[in-house]
């Protein structure tokens, strides 16, 4: 296969920085690598942005976005550049409150309690910390845990003290306080 073809492959596939494409291109012997890249018009700025916009996609914070960068080899300018051009985008509450309402609603769903609700989604958005703790204000516990009670009453004789205990452990370990469920019981 042509090396032109290959490169192209290995671009659309990794979207790589300059440097591991000169080191793709030294392992298959290539001749003159730079003007290859140029004839295909590789920009690395681009590859940085695509990069960029996925890890902001998947909600990754400024710190972890900069070592994974540096990782995949990019500039250390350039990564800096972008962080800098990105960083509305990271600490934007309006464009990531949707996303982090359905993440509270499907963790609601399953039966979360709002303490781990809040320590999961905090620990996927740092930076809207205060948004989130006044959000999740509003919800309270007493329907997740009246609902998950129901669902275990329905499903197991609770009157037997060992299985009791497995329901209050368990609800333990979603989150809710022990003296919450002991008055729910």
């Amino acid at each position: 296969m042509n090396i032109t073809l290959r490169l192209a492959n290995y671009i659309s596939r990794y979207a790589p920085s300059r440097r591991k494409i000169l080191t793709y291109l030294g392992k298959k012997n290539c001749q003159d690598p730079e003007r290859i890249l140029r004839d295909n018009g590789y920009d690395e700025s681009l590859m940085c942005d695509m990069w960029m916009r996925s890890f902001l996609a998947l909600g990754k914070w400024k710190r972890e976005i900069q070592l994974k960068l540096q990782k995949k080899e990019f500039p250390k300018e350039l990564i800096q550049e972008k962080i800098e051009l990105f960083d509305a985008d990271i600490q934007d509450w309006e464009s990531n409150r949707i996303a982090i309402q359905n993440q509270i609603q499907t963790l609601e769903q399953r039966g979360k309690s709002s303490r781990i609700i809040h320590n999961t989604i905090v620990s996927r958005y740092p930076y809207f910390r205060d948004e989130i703790t006044e959000f999740l204000s509003e919800s309270d516990d007493s329907d997740n845990l009246t609902k998950e009670v129901q669902k275990y009453k329905n499903r197991y004789n609770i009157a037997d003290k060992k299985i009791r205990e497995k329901m209050i452990a368990s609800l333990l370990r979603k989150g809710f306080s022990y003296s919450d469920i002991k008055n729910h019981l």
